[in-house]
């Protein structure tokens, strides 16, 4: 008992000092809201491809790192199974990442679903996997979320579920930044619903393919702004795609990054790119390295 009294306390002072942070001048969100562009690897790319493990190793992110990408994404396939194998490959991944200068924006699990809930064996291994990661990497470099998305009827559902998972995760991850999303895939529309969580050192995320024109496309990210505005809540775009219409017409995605990029740039918002990836959609890249195909690479500089 006295143990687990000392552990409430540290965690409690950790918690007022997170406070004092964040109401300082040197918020440590800002690490990860003045980042500019980044990109999502999908799923198992970083770590596993033809279903064998791999290391793409630093200098194939130093590739990622010359083209312009400043962060990265990844999360933690739902098929990834228990213990630490495949959390440790992500580690590899990570930690590489860091090393080529990326930062990294690391989800702890795939998909939360009201219609399927986590069980305590779940939510187990995700406190495991917020320990390990919260133990191996650095605050300032990485910034872990509890999931990928979300999937509720509502914003008061998963407002509880939330915030259970962000204490969780903090619990384990005392020091580094916590990203959480609204409850409809991390849609604009459900972010805009949400209260902000207890805990102060968060940032918000959207995920967003909606495509269109640049006047919807500020229309959307400046509610999403005024929302930040209003409760205190930093914003990213953690992946942005092109209208869903568009994920295999690369002419037609092309030009959705042309008119997106440059007003979330103009509004300061940093945005992640989906994906680097094995499939035929929404497909970024040539082949297995980071070099980026011709049209989308032209719109993402142009953008």
């Amino acid at each position: 008992m006295a143990g687990a009294a000392t552990r409430r306390a540290l965690l409690t002072a950790g918690c007022v000092l997170v406070a004092g942070q964040v109401g300082a001048q040197s918020d440590p969100r800002t690490r990860f809201t003045t980042l500019r562009l980044g990109v999502n690897l999908e799923r198992w790319f970083s770590v596993a491809a033809d279903q064998r493990p791999r290391r793409l190793g630093r200098s194939w992110w130093e590739g990622l790192r010359a083209l312009g990408f400043d962060h990265a994404r990844l999360f933690i396939p739902g098929d990834a199974g228990d213990g630490d194998t495949v959390p440790r490959l992500f580690l590899d991944a990570v930690q590489d990442a860091n090393a080529a200068g990326l930062t990294v924006l690391l989800g702890l699990e795939d998909f939360y679903k009201a219609s399927d809930p986590w069980d305590a064996e779940r939510l187990r291994r995700v406190a495991a996997r917020a320990a390990l990661f919260g133990r191996e990497t650095s605050p300032g470099q990485v910034a872990l979320a509890p999931l990928n998305e979300p999937a509720f009827e509502n914003a008061a559902a998963w407002t509880q579920v939330r915030n259970r998972l962000l204490a969780m995760v903090r619990q384990e991850a005392p020091q580094h930044v916590l990203i959480w999303g609204g409850h409809e895939w991390c849609s604009w529309r459900s972010l805009i619903q949400q209260p902000a969580p207890p805990d102060p050192l968060t940032i918000a995320e959207v995920h967003d393919y909606q495509g269109g024109e640049a006047h919807w496309v500020a229309q959307r990210f400046g509610d999403c702004l005024a929302w930040g505005r209003r409760t205190g809540i930093p914003v990213m775009v953690t992946e942005l795609g092109g209208a869903l219409a568009h994920a295999e017409n690369e002419a037609a995605w092309a030009a959705d990054l042309r008119r997106a990029l440059p007003e979330l740039r103009r509004m300061g918002v940093p945005a992640t790119l989906w994906a680097v990836t094995h499939g035929g959609h929404w497909r970024l890249q040539q082949g297995d390295g980071p070099a980026l195909r011709p049209a989308l690479a032209a719109a993402i500089r142009g953008g």
